[in-house]
């Protein structure tokens, strides 16, 4: 029983030791603020449709493709 109490304490006293190392980490890095993001390249609205429609293309050729199933099925 005494062995477990040692052990709680110790364990317990890493644990405050640890939190008090951490705070001024945990403050430091609040105080930070990330720049303002800048947006200044737009994606060109033309490679959007480009991708669209090799999408709709690729779709409609599965789809258009032949089954190939016997009268059995």
């Amino acid at each position: 029983m005494l062995r477990l109490r040692i052990l709680s304490t110790s364990v317990s006293r890493l644990t405050v030791t640890a939190l008090a190392l951490l705070a001024p980490a945990v403050a430091w890095a609040q105080d930070n603020v990330p720049p303002p993001p800048t947006l200044s390249r737009t994606p060109k609205p033309w490679l959007g449709f480009v991708v669209m429609f090799l999408l709709v293309a690729l779709v409609l050729g599965v789809s258009l493709m032949p089954s190939k199933r016997g009268h059995q099925d």
